[in-house]
């Protein structure tokens, strides 16, 4: 039974990388659009900001560009030496984790319907992971302890778009994050929300400017 499944898998296999390669050599057209994750990080959640740029082949594979910064992140109550059990003091220790860093990815869409886009990305990246330790008082934390680190993160993900309209689609998807030199900075993601077609909108727009020049 296990030589069958991997057979199956690795026809499968072969079919979707024939079928990026015939993607590759076919029209292809730019897009660029904003994307967010919320992030998991040691039982922490990051929300990240991000963008992607790159250029769609054949309607169904994309190669891409993209950043990723966190920001509002939680903190964690690492020490809490001299407050009574349950409170907070001006001596209590949290912590605090940041991630940034560039990738480049792919996804070929195996369901491709008018309305519907099903893919399975695949990224890899290099950037940093930022730890923080700190105090906080009534008007401002202390940083008092910080540490950065190399990461390079592999990311596979499942993700699933619904078009409302040619210029914004709705989407969502999850997937796991492998910081392959940093395991620390390892973890899950999730994703929701409205991808806007800035690519699509800008070659329609160029396409109706040279008519009415004509």
């Amino acid at each position: 039974m296990s030589i069958l499944i991997s057979a199956n898998a690795n026809a499968q296999f072969r079919k979707y990388w024939d079928s990026v390669k015939y993607d590759l050599n076919q029209d292809r057209s730019w897009f660029i659009c904003l994307d967010g994750k919320n992030s998991i990080v040691r039982d922490l959640k990051l929300k990240m900001f991000g963008l992607q740029s790159g250029y769609t082949y054949n309607n169904r594979t994309n190669i891409f560009l993209g950043y990723y910064g966190s920001y509002n992140n939680e903190s964690i109550i690492l020490e809490n030496p001299t407050a009574p059990f349950g409170k907070i003091d001006s001596n209590t220790v949290y912590a605090r984790y940041k991630l940034s860093y560039l990738n480049i990815g792919t996804e070929s869409y195996f369901v491709n319907s008018k309305r519907w886009r099903m893919a399975i990305p695949i990224t890899f990246g290099i950037g940093s992971g930022t730890d923080e330790k700190f105090k906080r008082n009534a008007t401002f934390e202390n940083v008092f302890e910080k540490s950065k680190h190399t990461i390079m993160p592999l990311e596979i993900g499942f993700y699933i778009n619904y078009k409302i309209k040619w210029w914004v689609w709705a989407g969502a998807g999850l997937g796991s994050r492998f910081a392959l030199n940093a395991s620390a900075y390892s973890g899950s993601y999730y994703t929701y929300g409205i991808s806007l077609r800035f690519g699509e909108m800008y070659s329609r727009a160029r396409d109706w400017y040279k008519k009415q020049q004509k």
